[in-house]
């Protein structure tokens, strides 16, 4: 059976599926009706059933039924523009969980982040609970105290025996993206993955912040990576401190110009 169902009676025959198929797996057949071409080269990005506005196709590999209907328009670029620059990387949170049901949320949006071939292999682990993120910030900084690699870091793990956590923040969450360690582009679509989720919480009241530390210490802490309950094999690649803001930032600080070599 092909991988693809088209449904004669709606199809318009107008080539929009094979036209935007990335891969070459759909081709036309002499009456110009999609057929499967190289069922083989199909990494089911969904682009054929995505674009078809007379719901024509169906796919082996997609669920039509969890097919989500698009925005009839997207937002003004000022809109956009103002949050990619106003959104600030928070470090004061507000003594206040976030519930799961808003983390589930957000990790929903991050799974609509692009992969490297639709591989989609980022995977997450979350810490919601203030015992639970003390743990891994205190790993850290144990990490950090006994890494002569690097020493300029041993500062943070000095404060943090002095009561001040520069690890995590005392963020009410953090959550974490793994790939397996030979995923080829496993930072790059944790990396963003993460940016997909930290955006998306801007406009729910959250804030985040990158646990660059973190992710430093979990590639040489055992005891970490442990704790994380990381699988064998797997890779930490991003993270991010969540919780509500102490703060509103009321201004946007000036940044350097884009540096650009045109060819």
């Amino acid at each position: 059976m092909s991988f693809i169902r088209v449904d004669a009676s709606k199809c318009q025959k107008d080539g929009l599926c094979v036209a935007v198929c990335p891969s070459g797996a759909l081709a036309t057949d002499p009456d110009g009706a999609p057929v499967a071409a190289d069922p083989a080269l199909c990494n089911a990005c969904g682009h054929c059933l995505a674009v078809c506005p007379h719901g024509a196709l169906a796919h082996s590999r997609l669920d039509a039924g969890a097919m989500r209907p698009n925005v009839a328009s997207w937002p003004a670029p000022e809109g956009v523009d103002g949050l990619l620059r106003g959104r600030r990387s928070i470090r004061r949170y507000a003594d206040r969980p976030v519930s799961r049901q808003d983390i589930l949320e957000l990790l929903d949006v991050a799974r609509y982040a692009p992969t490297a071939s639709n591989a989609q292999e980022v995977r997450w682990i979350v810490a919601a609970t203030a015992e639970k993120v003390r743990e891994l910030a205190g790993l850290t900084a144990a990490w950090f105290a006994g890494n002569s690699s690097r020493p300029a870091l041993a500062k943070y793990s000095a404060l943090w025996k002095l009561g001040r956590d520069y690890f995590l923040r005392g963020a009410p969450a953090v959550l974490v993206a793994h790939t397996k360690a030979d995923a080829p582009f496993g930072a790059v679509d944790c990396g963003i993955a993460v940016t997909f989720l930290e955006l998306a919480a801007v406009p729910r009241g959250l804030g985040t912040c990158w646990t660059g530390l973190l992710i430093l210490a979990a590639a040489g802490s055992a005891a970490l990576r442990e704790a994380l309950g990381l699988p064998e094999g797997h890779t930490v690649h991003g993270g991010l401190m969540l919780g509500y803001p102490d703060e509103r930032y009321s201004a946007v600080p000036p940044r350097n110009p884009a540096v650009v070599d045109w060819l």
